[in-house]
């Protein structure tokens, strides 16, 4: 059952908005992936500005784990985006309660929860590198979890549910008419 959605501007911005932070996310993740090189092409100058500010050269290759979480950060919500765009998209065209819907929301919970982990895992690093404040704050604990990202990846895992519930609920009745 299709509806015709009249014009919207609100859905319109949304998928603007989406499309743009998808194209951020690309452009962060390849942008990380240049700067590895570079820690090790200028080895020499890197290490150089690390010692200028008190950290051991011998930290490059934690440098590098960073990077490489932010990459894998930035993939992950890329992917994240492009989900929430195309149920978006299936707003815009009148029929978001297909089943499709469903596993896009519970992947969108999978994503979330993997995003959680890969800053559980280089917190340490930030927190070594005094990038980040030593002490909790309202979106994060000092081991990089954030209990509001755990509530949004239970959201959508509920969310994931019913809508396979409605999806099946309406083949049902428009099987019984």
């Amino acid at each position: 059952m299709t509806i015709e959605i009249p014009s919207d501007r609100l859905l319109f911005f949304t998928r603007l908005a989406l499309t743009l932070l998808m194209a951020l996310t690309i452009f962060a993740a390849v942008a990380a992936l240049l700067t590895i090189p570079i820690l090790f092409f200028r080895y020499d100058r890197v290490s150089a500005e690390m010692a200028a500010n008190g950290i051991r050269a011998e930290a490059i290759p934690w440098v590098v784990y960073m990077v490489l979480g932010g990459v894998l950060l930035s993939v992950l919500a890329f992917f994240f985006l492009r989900h929430l765009r195309r149920i978006v998209d299936s707003v815009s065209d009148g029929d978001p309660f297909v089943p499709v819907n469903a596993d896009r929301l519970r992947n969108m919970a999978w994503l979330a929860v993997a995003m959680q982990i890969v800053l559980i895992a280089i917190t340490p690093t930030l927190l070594w590198f005094d990038a980040l404040p030593h002490k909790q704050n309202v979106h994060h604990n000092s081991n990089g979890l954030s209990f509001a990202a755990l509530v949004l990846a239970l959201l959508l895992f509920i969310l994931a549910r019913v809508f396979r519930v409605g999806t099946a609920m309406r083949e049902e009745l428009e099987g019984t008419v």
